[in-house]
């Protein structure tokens, strides 16, 4: 899981709501394109192209417009307290039509989670072992690892796939940072973590970020 820092919503989605508000009927349900598409592509780019919780590479075809906290009932119109159209409630998850893989948000269903992508300190809750495995740091006290092992179970993080891809994400790695001096691999974190050209994290960036602060204490 990383930090998702929210936008302000995109345009067309903001005046489709003014637009939508003012009629009989008023929900997500009645969400099309190309509004839909817009305000999910502002999702994606918003992540860097990553899912919300496991963070492996998404794109329009292979993920969904997630909501975080479940939706409200669609017949109330009072846009606070409405959250099916808060675009601070929206997310982008792993996860489509085509294919709805066993963890993330398919998983997750309207099931609220002790630790969202959008707190500042979320990956802090989280470490990795060299299987792959999602867990609780032992250094989190008894509340927060019971969050961090709730959130994991309830998203399914620690799904076979999941876990055989972070494997891979971290032998490349490792890979990448053989035979480089200590301020070569500093260099090479930072880009790591950084947004590439086309705007786009690293796949499964919360695994490798960890790897980099353990092992190298960047």
């Amino acid at each position: 899981m990383k930090y998702i820092k929210k936008r302000v919503e995109p345009k067309d989605f903001g005046h489709w709501k003014a637009k939508a508000k003012t009629g009989k009927n008023y929900g997500y349900s009645l969400l099309n394109d190309p509004t839909k598409g817009i305000l999910h592509d502002s999702l994606m780019q918003e992540q860097g192209y990553i899912c919300c919780y496991c963070c492996q590479r998404i794109a329009s075809k292979t993920s969904h417009i997630e909501h975080l906290n479940p939706q409200n009932p669609e017949n109330k119109s009072d846009s606070n307290t409405d959250l099916s159209l808060d675009y601070n409630n929206m997310l982008a998850s792993c996860g489509s039509d085509k294919h709805w893989p066993k963890h993330c948000g398919n998983k997750k269903g309207n099931q609220p989670i002790n630790i969202s992508p959008t707190q500042t300190n979320c990956e802090d809750f989280f470490s990795y072992t060299g299987n792959g495995e999602m867990r609780s740091p032992i250094n989190n006290n008894l509340e927060q690892a019971e969050a961090a092992k709730k959130t994991i179970e309830i998203l399914g993080l620690n799904d076979y796939n999941l876990q055989q891809s972070r494997i891979q994400a971290l032998d490349f790695l490792k890979l990448q940072l053989q035979g480089l001096t200590p301020t070569q691999i500093s260099r090479k974190a930072q880009q790591i973590r950084d947004l590439d050209a086309q705007g786009q994290y690293l796949p499964f960036w919360s695994a490798v970020s960890y790897y980099l602060k353990k092992y190298y204490g960047i």
